[in-house]
């Protein structure tokens, strides 16, 4: 796992693979999911209270941990009932999306970006998450067409850039196609936090081509 910076990379890769402008997009919704939420979560809380002395310190943080996931669900159910009234709602659509790939369930995150692509089938921050969602399905090929449809759309779709390096290298091992991406995202957004980490990985992917290049010479 630690060979040149996969684990770390990894970490990196569950941290910032998501496309902003597709949080953005969700926040269309915001609103009303916050209220939801809201609702759902003060009548949960009351009912904690009640039940708060007789509830054993394991039950409680079995309890506090399992409180996010239980509130996305919360959500999901919310944003499906919303698009029983307006299937065409994009915002909600992509805010299905984001919230099913938060909870691991790959394949309806999948089916929600198909369904806000049929919509507004050239979004390349959509397609982006959808190539994401693939990755984590284990569909690499799959994740990779999708990054460059992307970034056929979009060039400066950097997040896209960014994955795609990560799948070239870690899945691939195509480590000078890896680099190539990564040197082109770092042209494109230079100042970016993912240039941040992208920088060290540009260093040991040289390094480690270099050294594979003398060996060669060598032999």
């Amino acid at each position: 796992m630690k060979n040149f910076g996969l684990e770390d990379s990894q970490k990196s890769f569950d941290d910032f693979e998501r496309s902003d402008k597709v949080k953005q997009t969700g926040s269309l919704i915001g609103i009303f999911v916050v209220f939801t939420v809201g609702v759902i979560t003060g009548i949960g809380i009351s009912a904690w209270k009640l039940d708060f002395a007789g509830t054993s310190p394991q039950k409680q943080t079995q309890s506090k941990e399992s409180n996010p996931k239980d509130e996305i669900r919360n959500r999901i159910a919310g944003i499906e009932r919303m698009l029983k009234a307006n299937p065409d709602n994009i915002g909600a659509l992509i805010q299905l999306g984001n919230d099913y790939f938060d909870i691991g369930e790959y394949p309806k995150s999948v089916e929600a970006y198909d369904e806000a692509l049929k919509i507004d089938p050239g979004n390349p921050a959509v397609i982006t998450d959808k190539g994401v969602a693939y990755r984590r399905m284990g569909k690499s090929d799959e994740s990779i067409k999708l990054f460059e449809k992307a970034l056929k759309i979009d060039p400066g779709q950097t997040i896209a850039l960014f994955n795609l390096g990560i799948v070239l290298r870690d899945d691939k091992k195509d480590l000078s196609g890896a680099l190539k991406v990564w040197k082109d995202f770092l042209e494109k957004a230079p100042d970016s936090p993912h240039a941040v980490m992208i920088k060290p990985w540009v260093k040991q992917l040289e390094e480690k081509l270099a050294t594979s290049d003398t060996t060669t010479e060598t032999r």
